[in-house]
């Protein structure tokens, strides 16, 4: 670039470099304090599921005082909340020295350091305190789930418990997940990641103490579905500007009838145990709405109230795009995506699509079709803006559940054996409408006192030598079911799947 010689217009340019960079600083500071603003809500839900996980120990407590047999649930939730108190203590001290060590607490509260780069990277990566934290978090999720005597929902529960070590990116130049979670990272930024570690155990011991409270015959309510929730840094971003988000699984009751929730003295109807706030943008600027919770305790009575703030801040120019579903694609299904540009007319917005088909339904609606599993790319410009990409992950379909009618094994009668015409592949929790087809199986008939006989079956429907097998059962005789092998959509070649074992009573 060349240098202007006119004087006056050098002097305008040096002006507009040092105006560019004052924003700069400012856009950093409002970032560095939604940071901290994160980290905040952070502990308030944290302490709301600890309150939580206490009445779930005391009901688990009452049962076993009433019912004697119930005593090794109660020894066992005890435990739990050690394991997951102690270390949320050690994550405590851990954020206590991160704040002494950048300077201690300003008058308000908040840490002097904020934007220190320095120390979270020497403390976590040089001096080894993020390879301990890696190590102490492997340590008490093996230790929860040893609390699990049932192999089989101890298996279960481990596919669905937070708290554990994230697969570094492939694409990620970090060595290890203490480089890629704390490297470079300023105070503001390491504290909510050090929150969220702790919501994550809180969470855990909620799944683990709700299991302990569904063997007790218990009938308060408990939280039995989890949805992930993302924080993000700011509802409002300026080109340029890095987007970042927080990611963790909230846990709610589906059968709540005792939470009321007001959104600016406002009730919001509250469906299987969640509601859903929804309002129009008008004005330019921030916005900001008050919600009010109560939760009455089903055992006491009492009423307890929790209020927060949230809001967003209305622009102009600016797009968004988001898949309707989940966070990320799935081969072999039509992926709903949602874009919305404020202040740019529809018909000039302009889309385009990596590593999968995109189709226009309406204005903002598209169906994203991937086309092999990896990084789909979606870029949004025209109308005044910017290229902007938003990255996708494309992950195949998830393996179904393999069942017999509704049951996946276990005890069942002759004769509800029998009516059955075959096996079937169940996608669990999946929001899509995908089927995936049963290719083949081995059945393996033992009768009691008898001889094994096995047939391979084409397809899920019973046929032929195979239906002859299934219509010979009688008390006492155990089905196996194995070699299954199921194609989804999207897949090359059939998945292999685990088996399923029948007694007939």
């Amino acid at each position: 670039m060349s240098i202007p010689k006119e004087p006056r217009q050098l002097m305008i340019n040096i002006m507009y470099i040092v105006l560019t960079a004052m924003l700069a600083l400012n856009v950093s500071a409002e970032v560095l304090n939604a940071f901290l603003s994160m980290n905040n809500s952070l502990n308030e839900s944290t302490g709301i599921m600890d309150k939580s996980n206490q009445q779930l120990m005391a009901a688990i407590t009452e049962q076993a005082e009433a019912y004697s047999q119930f005593q090794p649930y109660a020894e066992s939730g005890l435990e739990v909340q050690k394991i997951a108190q102690d270390f949320s203590k050690y994550v405590d001290e851990i954020k206590t020295e991160l704040v002494e060590t950048s300077g201690g607490l300003d008058e308000n509260g908040a840490p002097v350091g904020i934007k220190n780069k320095d120390i979270p990277t020497r403390m976590f990566v040089m001096e080894g305190r993020g390879n301990e934290l890696e190590e102490r978090i492997k340590k008490v999720r093996t230790d929860l789930l040893a609390q699990i005597s049932d192999e089989d929902i101890r298996q279960e529960l481990a596919a669905t418990l937070p708290i554990k070590i994230e697969e570094i990116p492939e694409n990620s130049d970090k060595k290890n997940w203490a480089e890629f979670k704390f490297k470079q990272m300023p105070v503001a930024a390491v504290l909510p990641l050090l929150a969220k570690i702790q919501n994550d155990v809180e969470i855990s011991e909620t799944s683990i103490l709700g299991y302990f409270y569904k063997k007790t015959g218990s009938t308060t309510l408990k939280p039995d579905q989890f949805l992930p929730i993302a924080a993000t840094s700011s509802s409002y971003l300026t080109v340029g500007e890095k987007f970042s988000a927080e990611l963790f699984l909230g846990a709610y009751s589906s059968t709540a009838d005792n939470i009321s929730i007001q959104v600016d003295g406002r009730n919001i109807p509250v469906r299987n145990g969640k509601a859903v706030f929804s309002s129009t943008a008008g004005s330019l600027g921030e916005q900001s709405h008050r919600m009010v919770v109560r939760l009455r305790d089903p055992v006491t009575g009492e009423v307890e109230k929790f209020e927060k703030t949230f809001g967003y801040t209305v622009g102009e120019k600016s797009v968004a795009v988001a898949a309707d579903k989940m966070n990320v694609f799935y081969v072999g299904v039509d992926n709903p995506l949602s874009l919305s540009a404020a202040g740019v007319p529809s018909t000039e917005i302009r889309v385009n699509a990596t590593g999968a088909n995109l189709n226009k339904v309406s204005n903002g609606k598209y169906i994203v079709k991937p086309t092999k599993i990896g990084l789909s790319k979606i870029t949004v410009s025209g109308g005044g803006l910017d290229p902007t990409t938003f990255e996708y992950r494309v992950k195949k379909i998830p393996d179904p559940q393999i069942m017999i009618g509704n049951e996946k094994g276990g005890e069942m009668s002759a004769a509800e054996f029998r009516v059955h015409k075959g096996i079937r592949a169940h996608l669990e929790n999946f929001d899509f409408e995908a089927r995936c087809n049963i290719q083949g199986f081995e059945l393996t008939r033992v009768p009691r006192g008898g001889d094994a006989q096995s047939e391979l079956n084409r397809g899920g429907t019973y046929a032929g030598s195979t239906k002859r097998l299934v219509n010979a059962a009688r008390s006492g005789d155990t089905y196996y079911f194995e070699k299954i092998k199921v194609r989804c959509p999207g897949d090359q070649v059939g998945r292999k799947m685990n088996g399923m074992i029948f007694k007939i009573k």
